[in-house]
């Protein structure tokens, strides 16, 4: 357009007219036109009472700029997070459990892992989905560091333990939804430690719908896996609340040599490990036990603390035994692995070897055994005992303990990495939970004495 005064002029209908011929007139190019705004308001008037957790956050002033399904409606970008968690939820399961969950894989059956059973149940029920959620926003908020995804993760734990509560008043009770989500708000909570024994709550939840379900239920399907899975944390549930575990009951520990003898059978580079490796579970499932009858002995010289000791030096020599044969296997499985054959193990046994499930356990192992002989060395020797004379193994046996006379008799803290950690603490490692599930929460374990 060209301006000629106070009017407009066109320079090209002039042009036209000036040779005769009619204006050709301009061509109407395509233009993009923004219709977020007008498509918003029409679904603000549908939906004037919705209200979701994007749009929250942005009227806290938090987002300052908007994706095109925010600027459409916010619901869309919750609805599209929701539909990536399964995904994201494995991804997670991969990357945190790097051991645990790759070196057992063959054992929760054909092609079906923890993952894909999780996965399996989403859309199922609102508990279960929230569950996984949580875990997901909690991972992305690991690799993005977006504090958003911390509070998402947040909002979904507190609406999955509500449904839970619900549920578990229900026919729910008994289903494999609501056992999965427990676990899985059980593992939330030894990430991200909202409180120091949170995860302790779940782990007895866990428990006792296992419990309900008995051993058979753990033979197949999402019984085996659950079962593989929290194991470990049932033994660290024991360990923190000082009480023995329920594992090393005469039926579940025929369940453990049952699955012992079935997954030895199995075509996997890692069942080659599978007879001494569920052999030394099966030992050291007992372990909170012996801590527990040890915290209530009264006097070393009595016949409870004889038998007692008698039993915690058995278990010790058989750890120990058990342990070297489990540190051959691995250095002859390097071995292999390198192109040397024997029929076993040639060479110095290394002192360390690379973090596989075998690996984990066997430093468990060698924990517990230490913590063990400790004990025995403790019930055995009087002088050791608070309260107690080194001359009473000669007497008359004495009951005088640390609070005064019945009280027990051994003074000890028993602590462990997975017991003492909260949500101040310094971060650990992302997979460091792999670590105490590969060492069946022993992870760290010590007994201190107080002289």
């Amino acid at each position: 357009m060209a301006g000629t005064g106070a009017r407009a002029v066109c320079s090209v209908a002039n042009d036209a007219s000036r040779y005769g011929v009619g204006c050709p007139g301009y061509k109407r190019p395509w233009q993009f036109k923004d219709e977020g705004p007008r498509l918003q308001k029409r679904y603000q008037k549908k939906c004037s009472n919705a209200r979701t957790h994007s749009e929250a956050i942005n009227s806290n002033g938090i987002f300052t700029k908007f994706s095109i399904d925010e600027r459409v409606h916010p619901a869309l970008v919750h609805q599209s997070f929701i539909s990536q968690q399964p995904q994201v939820f494995k991804e997670f399961i991969c990357a945190a459990f790097p051991t645990m969950f790759f070196h057992n894989e063959f054992r929760f059956g054909n092609g079906f892992n923890f993952a894909d059973c999780v996965v399996k149940h989403f859309g199922s029920k609102q508990y279960h989905d929230a569950s996984v959620s949580c875990l997901s926003a909690e991972y992305l908020g690991h690799l993005t560091g977006d504090p958003r995804l911390h509070q998402f993760g947040r909002q979904e734990y507190s609406k999955a333990l509500g449904a839970i509560r619900r549920a578990l008043n229900s026919e729910e009770a008994l289903s494999d939804s609501l056992l999965l989500a427990v676990i899985l708000l059980s593992i939330y909570e030894m990430n991200t430690r909202t409180t120091r024994d949170a995860w302790v709550y779940h782990s007895r939840a866990v428990k006792q719908l296992l419990l309900r379900r008995r051993t058979t239920f753990c033979l197949s399907g999402v019984g085996r896996v659950c079962h593989f899975a929290y194991r470990p944390f049932l033994i660290a549930a024991a360990l923190y609340e000082g009480e023995p575990c329920f594992l090393a009951d005469d039926n579940w520990q025929d369940l453990a040599a049952f699955l012992r003898m079935e997954d030895s059978q199995k075509q996997s580079e890692w069942a080659f490990y599978i007879n001494v490796y569920e052999t030394i579970f099966m030992e050291l499932v007992k372990c909170p036990g012996y801590i527990k009858e040890a915290r209530e002995i009264v006097s070393v010289t009595s016949p409870k603390a004889r038998l007692l000791a008698q039993r915690i030096c058995i278990a010790g020599d058989r750890l120990r035994t058990l342990s070297d044969e489990l540190r051959s296997l691995l250095a002859s499985h390097n071995q292999r692995k390198e192109g040397i054959i024997f029929r076993s193990f040639v060479g110095p046994q290394p002192n360390a070897f690379p973090e596989t499930s075998p690996s984990l356990l066997l430093r468990a192992a060698v924990t517990a055994t230490s913590i063990l002989e400790e004990l025995f060395i403790r019930l055995t020797t009087p002088a050791y005992a608070k309260g107690e004379s080194p001359s009473s193994s000669r007497g008359t046996p004495q009951s005088v303990g640390v609070s005064g006379a019945g009280g027990p008799l051994l003074d000890f803290r028993f602590t462990f990495e997975l017991g003492g950690r909260t949500e101040k603490d310094n971060p650990c490692h992302f997979t460091w939970l792999d670590r105490v599930a590969g060492s069946m929460g022993l992870l760290g374990a010590e007994i201190t004495y107080v002289e």
